[in-house]
């Protein structure tokens, strides 16, 4: 079940998110799958038990020397825990930056929608972003969105956060998290458990949350803007994916439809949040970052991708048609621009490279 819509029902709507407290939840146990390896077969033919005799007496040869290699490293150096404690993908007050795109470079109106080169950026924004939050609540319900959203969100980081902490559950915080954004955070927690240090980061309070930006992706899911037969374009937090027939093109109806082909909804939460972060070295004994801030908490939710787009309404209730529907399954996809940092760069050369390409495909 989504991890936001699940508490949807749980409180009347209000206007900001104030305050909320932590609260448990079940954790969903996977399957581990185990293998092993069967001793003490016993052969009827001496040469297959001669052979297993030299392999077991190889495998356990390379395994001691394995161990006194590992054992002839020796600790990590205080150097090599306090690179990896700085290196540890969390902002903190005394790390080189509190955020880490102080100013997002929104994409720009394509060419094909000249017009809006005439209005100001600031305008265009609140434009786009007008529209996107319409069509998030214009598919959920006005009551639904923003404010049972917010609340949801809020519960949520309260569960997540003190999972990106080491020696947790790793299924619970695989459950919550998309796995582009777990695969960064799982492979930082490893390293930081073979150096002996523990990660700890407590959420002490939220105080207050805000919807940031809504971002919405319209059309067919494509691997590449430059795909043959399509054409996308990006204006603020708005992407628009099209087939590339010219005939088409002249028809509302028909490009209405093209675009409902598939959707996706992602919202940025700007929270107002205390934080307890630190990291303690077991093998020093010393605290290597301790940390107690309140800062903003940027954490990002999305929806999966809904192909065709009617697939994001199909459990709401005939009788009920205007409820939210429960099933979204809402992921954290990334927090305070951790993955979004690279994704601007090749975002901004992908963008001439659509442009190009949307170009050729409207006059063939």
């Amino acid at each position: 079940m989504s991890i936001l819509t699940r508490i949807r029902w749980s409180a009347a709507p209000v206007s900001r998110l104030h305050a909320i407290a932590p609260v448990s939840r079940s954790i969903v146990q996977q399957p581990i799958w185990t293998s092993w390896r069967r001793n003490n077969i016993h052969s009827s033919a001496q040469r297959n038990t001669e052979k297993e005799t030299s392999e077991k007496d190889q495998s356990t040869v390379a395994t001691s020397a394995a161990d006194e290699e590992e054992t002839e490293e020796g600790p990590p150096s205080e150097d090599e825990i306090q690179a990896a404690a700085y290196d540890f993908p969390w902002l903190y007050n005394g790390s080189n930056h509190m955020s880490r795109i102080p100013h997002y470079p929104y994409a720009k109106a394509p060419k094909v929608w000249a017009l809006l080169g005439f209005i100001p950026q600031s305008i265009q924004y609140m434009i786009c972003k007008s529209a996107c939050e319409r069509m998030l609540r214009n598919n959920t319900s006005p009551e639904y969105f923003p404010d049972q959203f917010l609340q949801g969100a809020g519960l949520a980081i309260h569960q997540m956060l003190p999972l990106l902490s080491t020696n947790t559950d790793r299924d619970q915080l695989a459950h919550m998290m998309t796995q582009e954004l777990y695969d960064r955070f799982e492979s930082e927690l490893e390293r930081q458990e073979k150096l002996k240090s523990d990660v700890s980061i407590k959420l002490a309070a939220v105080h207050d949350g805000a919807v940031k930006d809504v971002w919405v992706l319209l059309g067919p899911k494509l691997k590449s803007g430059t795909s043959r037969g399509f054409i996308r374009w990006r204006w603020q937090s708005l992407t628009v994916a099209l087939r590339a027939a010219t005939d088409q093109m002249s028809s509302r109806d028909q490009v209405a439809q093209m675009m409902m082909e598939g959707v996706q909804f992602k919202v940025d939460v700007e929270f107002d949040a205390s934080i307890d972060y630190s990291i303690k070295s077991n093998i020093t004994g010393n605290e290597v970052i301790s940390d107690f801030t309140r800062r903003p908490l940027l954490v990002r939710f999305e929806t999966p991708f809904f192909e065709p787009a009617e697939q994001m309404v199909a459990s709401r209730s005939m009788s009920r048609p205007h409820e939210a529907p429960i099933d979204w399954h809402w992921r954290v996809s990334d927090i305070d621009y951790l993955l979004e940092e690279d994704f601007i760069e090749r975002r901004i050369k992908e963008d001439r490279k659509d442009e190009e390409h949307a170009q050729r495909e409207m006059e063939m």
